[in-house]
């Protein structure tokens, strides 16, 4: 490979880190369900902020996936660990939660979690 291909590539790495960066600011730390609702812990590792979060919950009794709640809120989250919590009713059995985090009309990521109710 010649040095402007490599040259190049690095560039590209580059920017790829550059424009993830603030993806990366913020983690889904656990998903859990107490019988009122379901809490999302999110660690913020960056400062304070908005964003929005939607959580889909899927029924996976009878080796099927049903869509039974799709919720979706704005949170504020500050520095450090947030438990956010979603209303939700549901009843005992396998269970998975598709949670998004978006900010400003982007998507910066999903998170798929299993749990039994």
């Amino acid at each position: 490979m010649s040095r402007i291909g490599v040259v190049t590539g690095l560039i590209l790495l580059l920017a790829v880190v550059a424009v993830s960066a603030g993806c990366l600011s913020y983690s889904i730390a656990t998903v859990s369900y107490d019988g009122d609702g379901v809490h999302v812990g999110v660690d913020n590792k960056g400062e304070a902020r908005d964003a929005v979060m939607q959580v889909t919950v899927f029924d996976l009794s009878d080796f099927k996936q049903v869509e039974v709640d799709k919720i979706v809120r704005p949170v504020h989250l500050d520095a450090g660990i947030n438990d956010v919590i979603f209303d939700a009713d549901l009843q005992p059995g396998p269970y998975r939660f598709y949670i998004y985090m978006m900010e400003g009309g982007e998507r910066l990521g999903c998170v798929i979690e299993n749990l039994e109710v």
